[in-house]
């Protein structure tokens, strides 16, 4: 239960350093943080879908520190705020 809301919380904390890439103010260290921790969150839990989601997620932010898209960086973002919400509430 306790790993379940440090993902959450961690989910949660990805999904508004992504709002906060649109306007440029998050660092890139956290950024390529974000990366690594869906990355390997992903890859631990390949067999199910919310985790694939995650390291296509992972996968976007790597390339959006290169060539940012606001609209698929909102998506994502919100992706990871909600899905962290969710997993506090359970």
């Amino acid at each position: 239960m306790f790993l379940v809301r440090l993902f959450g919380f961690l989910d949660i904390l990805s999904g508004i350093l992504l709002f906060l890439h649109i306007a440029e103010l998050a660092p890139l260290r956290l950024l390529f943080g974000i990366v690594l921790y869906l990355g390997i969150k992903g890859y631990m839990y390949r067999g199910d879908l919310f985790s694939l989601i995650d390291f296509v997620v992972a996968i976007y932010v790597f390339i959006a520190l290169l060539f940012p898209l606001n609209f698929l960086t909102i998506l994502a973002g919100a992706w990871l705020f909600l899905k962290g919400f969710y997993s506090l509430l359970s």
